[in-house]
């Protein structure tokens, strides 16, 4: 794995495919704000051994992004094509071990999506 972290490897694949008009937050957002334009960060979410390879660990990683979007079915609309495609660029770039997108609401407020990311690693490190 070529980057420093996982989220940073998983960020620099996905980079060449995120829309010009999002934004990346390095973190976790703390509280709800207003936005003004979609908004992705990376949260980790588990690490387990990789049965297949007893050296190697997997490391998921969610994918967040939440449209700028308070009116769910115009945030539905907004998202869906763009994270379709990020989705399938996902697939076809044959880097990850396992991707899910699962459609989700950020604090009770945003309409959003959360791409599930497993990254095969020896040493997760935590962040």
């Amino acid at each position: 794995m070529p980057s420093e972290t996982v989220r940073g490897y998983v960020l620099d694949q996905l980079a060449p495919h995120l829309p010009a008009r999002w934004k990346v937050d390095e973190g976790i957002p703390s509280s709800m704000h207003t936005l003004s334009r979609p908004l992705l960060w990376l949260e980790y979410t588990a690490f387990r051994p990789l049965a297949e390879v007893p050296s190697k660990i997997a490391a998921s990683v969610d994918v967040c992004i939440a449209t700028n979007k308070t009116d769910v079915r115009k945030g539905e609309a907004d998202a869906d094509e763009q994270v379709a495609a990020l989705y399938e660029a996902a697939l076809t770039s044959h880097t990850f071990y396992e991707i899910t997108a699962t459609k989700t609401v950020f604090w009770d407020a945003y309409f959003g999506w959360r791409l599930s990311i497993t990254v095969i690693t020896t040493n997760p490190e935590q962040e």
